[in-house]
C-alpha cells in the first residue's frame, strides 16, 4: 500500500488542475511585473510617509496613506488579477484545451474552480506583500483596527466577485466575435467594479472611523460582504454551466445558487426592515433592488437552450430546459413583490390605514416590468430572426433590444400625444420613466396606467410560456 506524503495528499485534496493553475500563475511574467511594482509603490509611499511624520511630529497622516495602499492594491486585485482569470479561461476556450481537461475526468466545476483559486491565490500573496504596509498606516495614527479590517474583508470579498465574473463571462464566450465582445465586456465592467472599489475604500479610510458606528452602514457592510460571496457561488456555478458539455444537466448548479442567493437577499432586506422600523419607501427601495438582481439573473435563465439532453430525462424544476428557468425568474420576483407588499399592507395597517398608493404601485411596476421584458426577450430571441443567433445570444439580445425599444419608443409617444418625455400614460410601459412615475408621482391616470402594465404583462408571460413548452423537448444533440 502506498503511503502518500503531507504534500501529496494536499494536492490530490485541492486537485491537480488548482495546483496546475497555480504553478503557471506564479511563473507568469504579469504576475512578476505587477508584484514588483506594486512593492515598488508601496515601498515609495511608506518612505515618503516616514519623512512627512519626521517633519511634522504628531500630525495625523494614517488616513490618506491607507487610502493610497487601498488603492494600489485594489488596482491590482480588482483589475489585473480577473483579467488575467478572464484571459485564462478564453485561451482554454480558443485553444479547446478544456475538453482535454474533460476526458481526464475533471468536470466543468473543477476546471472554473481550478481558474478563480488560482487567480485568488495570487491575490492573497499581494494582499500579503501589501498588508505590512498598511499595518504601518494604522501607527501613522487616524485611523483605527476596526477600519483596516473592514476594508480588508470587504475587498477581499469585492475582489472574489469579480474574479467570478471575468471567469464567467468567459465561459459564455463560444464564437470569435463573442470572445471579442466579451473582452469589451469585461474591461467595462472590470473597470467600473475598480473604480467603485477603489472610491468605496477611500470612504472608509476618510470616513470609516464614524461610519462603523452608523447602523445604515454596518448594515450595507455587513449585505455587501455576505452577497460579495453569495454572488460569487453563483457566478461559479454560472461559468460552470456555460463550460459544460450539451450531453450534461448543467441547470442543477446556477439554479440551487440562485434560490438559495435569493431568498437569502429577501431574507437580509426583511430582517433590516424590521429591526429599522422601515416605512412604505424603504420597501420600495427592497423591491427595485431585489427585482433588479432577479432580472439581471432572470436574462441568463431565460436564454438557457431550449430543450433537455436525453441523459437527463428525468427530474423536476432542476431538469435543464429554458421553460424551467422561465419560471423560476417569474417565481422569484413574484416572491420579492409579494413580501414587500406586505410589509407595506402591515404597515398600512398599524398606521391607522392610511394607505399610500405610490408605494404599492411601485412595488407592483417592480415586478411587471421585469418579468414583461424577460417575456419579451424570450419571444424576440425564439420568433423573429434573431433566433439565427443561437439561443441563448438571440434571447439576451432580445432582452436588450426590448428594453431600448420600450424606452425610446414610450418617450417618443409620450413627448408627441403628451407634450413631455415624462408622460404619465405613455410611459405606462417604459421601464425606466414608467417605474418613476409610479414611485415617484401621484394621479389618477396612473391607476389605468398600471392596470394597463399588468395586462400587458400577463399576455407577455402566456405567451412566452407557450413558446417556451412548445419547444421544451429531448434535444436532438
Amino acid at each position: 500500500m502506498t503511503v502518500l506524503s503531507a504534500s501529496e495528499r494536499f494536492v490530490e485534496s485541492v486537485g491537480p488542475i488548482v495546483v496546475k493553475e497555480v504553478r503557471q500563475g506564479l511563473r507568469a511574467k504579469v504576475f512578476a511585473i505587477f508584484f514588483g511594482s506594486l512593492l515598488v509603490v508601496c515601498l515609495s509611499m511608506a518612505l515618503v510617509a516616514v519623512a512627512q511624520a519626521t517633519e511634522a511630529a504628531g500630525t495625523a497622516f494614517g488616513k490618506d496613506f491607507f487610502g493610497g495602499y487601498l488603492t494600489a492594491l485594489g488596482a491590482v486585485t480588482f483589475f489585473v488579477i480577473p483579467f488575467v482569470a478572464f484571459r485564462s479561461m478564453v485561451r482554454e476556450l480558443e485553444d479547446e484545451t478544456w475538453v482535454l481537461l474533460t476526458l481526464t475526468g475533471l468536470g466543468a466545476n473543477s476546471i472554473v474552480r481550478g481558474k478563480w483559486v488560482s487567480a485568488m491565490s495570487q491575490a492573497l500573496l499581494f494582499g500579503s506583500a501589501c498588508a505590512p504596509f498598511v499595518l504601518f498606516s494604522y501607527f501613522l495614527n487616524g485611523i483605527d483596527i476596526v477600519q483596516v479590517v473592514t476594508a480588508l474583508v470587504l475587498a477581499t470579498g469585492w475582489s472574489a466577485l469579480l474574479t467570478s465574473i471575468g471567469v464567467a463571462v468567459a465561459t459564455q464566450a463560444q464564437s470569435k466575435l463573442g470572445r471579442t465582445i466579451a473582452h469589451f465586456v469585461v474591461l467595462g465592467l472590470l473597470g467600473l467594479g475598480t473604480m467603485a472599489g477603489i472610491a468605496f475604500a477611500w470612504v472608509i479610510a476618510e470616513e470609516g472611523h464614524r461610519l462603523v458606528t452608523n447602523d445604515a452602514f454596518r448594515n450595507f457592510a455587513i449585505g455587501a460582504g455576505v452577497f460579495s460571496w453569495g454572488l460569487t457561488w453563483l457566478m461559479l456555478e454560472s461559468a460552470a454551466a456555460g463550460l459544460a458539455l450539451p450531453s450534461e444537466a448543467a441547470s442543477r448548479g446556477p439554479r440551487i445558487a440562485y434560490v438559495i442567493v435569493g431568498l437569502l437577499g429577501l431574507a437580509f432586506g426583511l430582517a433590516v426592515f424590521l429591526l429599522e422600523k422601515g416605512r412604505p419607501k424603504d420597501a420600495v427601495a427592497g423591491q427595485v433592488i431585489t427585482s433588479f438582481f432577479f432580472t439581471i439573473a432572470g436574462a441568463f435563465c431565460v436564454s438557457e437552450a431550449d430543450g433537455w439532453p436525453r441523459q437527463a430525462a428525468t427530474g423536476s424544476w432542476l431538469k435543464p430546459g429554458a421553460a424551467r428557468s422561465f419560471w423560476l425568474a417569474v417565481v422569484m420576483l413574484f416572491l420579492s413583490a409579494l413580501m414587500w407588499g406586505l410589509l407595506i399592507g402591515d404597515y398600512t395597517v398599524s398606521n391607522d390605514g392610511n394607505a399610500d398608493g405610490r408605494a404599492f404601485r411601485g412595488t407592483m411596476a417592480a415586478f411587471a416590468f421585469p418579468t414583461l421584458y424577460l417575456s419579451l426577450g424570450v419571444l424576440m430571441g425564439r420568433l423573429t430572426p434573431l433566433r439565427h443567433l443561437s439561443e441563448p445570444v438571440a434571447t439576451r439580445v432580445g432582452f436588450i433590444l426590448s428594453v431600448v425599444v420600450g424606452v425610446v419608443a414610450s418617450m417618443a409617444l409620450s413627448l408627441v400625444f403628451e407634450g413631455s418625455a415624462r408622460g404619465r400614460e405613455m410611459n405606462a410601459l417604459n421601464p425606466l420613466v414608467g417605474l418613476f412615475n409610479f414611485i415617484d408621482r401621484s394621479g389618477s391616470e396612473l391607476n389605468s396606467a398600471i392596470v394597463l402594465l399588468g395586462a400587458v404583462t400577463l399576455m407577455a408571460v402566456f405567451l412566452a410560456a407557450v413558446v417556451l413548452h412548445a419547444r421544451d423537448e429531448v434535444r436532438s444533440s
